[in-house]
């Protein structure tokens, strides 16, 4: 990045304060500016000048990570959240907090580099949503460009909330007021209709092949035409039929 991304740290334990102020002076494109003991002192720097990414542990003094982030980002929306901890109880919460990572401790230089090719990705979708809004565009544009930046499904079914990356998304078909999400390892049956979630997803990753189906265009492998109707064959050997009125959109977007 040619603007260097400005990180703020929230970290009670000293040793893992130094160990994450370290990782983020070696690493280059981040300027550091400061690292906190307890969430209020995080708060209060966060407000006078709000930080790109705020870097934050869970179980803090005075103010939680979880408290912490949500009060960073109801002043400043574009404010990326990444939480260590030691605990991993709280992954379904960090998430409903559109976290971009969360990182378990010790921090590893693996997952600390990770987070951080997430944090550019994320970084440059926002900053790309931050010109369409000074540019003045349309609210249909905003939304376009909102789209590109997700990268998980947050799938609500009867008492249980899982947390499924876009990535490992197969195929969605409706099922009345459900929507059943097929990934890669197991079926989901998400609480939504799939029109709206179909308006939540980005039409250059998911394109619709029938009234009651969504694919993944990263996972189809052939397209194939028959007299009475074409189907999509995915990874793994699944197979969808194709609705006539959705073939030709289907075929632009695989490019045939």
């Amino acid at each position: 990045m040619h603007v260097k991304a400005r990180v703020y740290l929230a970290e009670d334990e000293p040793l893992a304060r130094e160990a994450l102020v370290r990782m983020f002076e070696e690493a280059p494109g981040w300027e550091l500016l400061g690292a906190a003991p307890n969430g209020r002192a995080a708060l209060e720097a966060c407000t006078a000048i709000p930080p790109d990414v705020l870097v934050t542990d869970i179980r803090m003094p005075m103010l939680d990570g979880l408290e912490l982030a949500a009060a960073v980002r109801a002043s400043s929306p574009r404010t990326q959240v990444v939480f260590v901890t030691a605990h991993d109880e709280h992954a379904v919460a960090a998430f409903r907090l559109a976290a971009v990572d969360y990182l378990l401790k010790p921090v590893t230089d693996a997952a600390f580099r990770a987070c951080l090719a997430r944090l550019h990705e994320n970084l440059a979708a926002t900053r790309a949503v931050a010109h369409l809004e000074e540019a003045g565009l349309s609210v249909d544009a905003l939304v376009r460009a909102r789209r590109t930046s997700h990268r998980h499904l947050v799938v609500r079914s009867l008492g249980r909330v899982d947390i499924v990356p876009l990535a490992d998304v197969v195929a969605l078909r409706a099922a009345g007021n459900y929507v059943e999400v097929l990934a890669k390892d197991r079926t989901y049956m998400h609480r939504e209709t799939l029109k709206s979630l179909a308006e939540r997803l980005d039409p250059a990753r998911f394109v619709q092949v029938h009234r009651s189906t969504m694919v993944a265009l990263a996972h189809v492998r052939a397209m194939k035409r028959e007299p009475h109707g074409a189907q999509v064959i995915m990874d793994g050997g699944a197979t969808f039929a194709v609705g006539s009125r959705f073939v030709r959109a289907l075929e632009g977007a695989l490019g045939v």
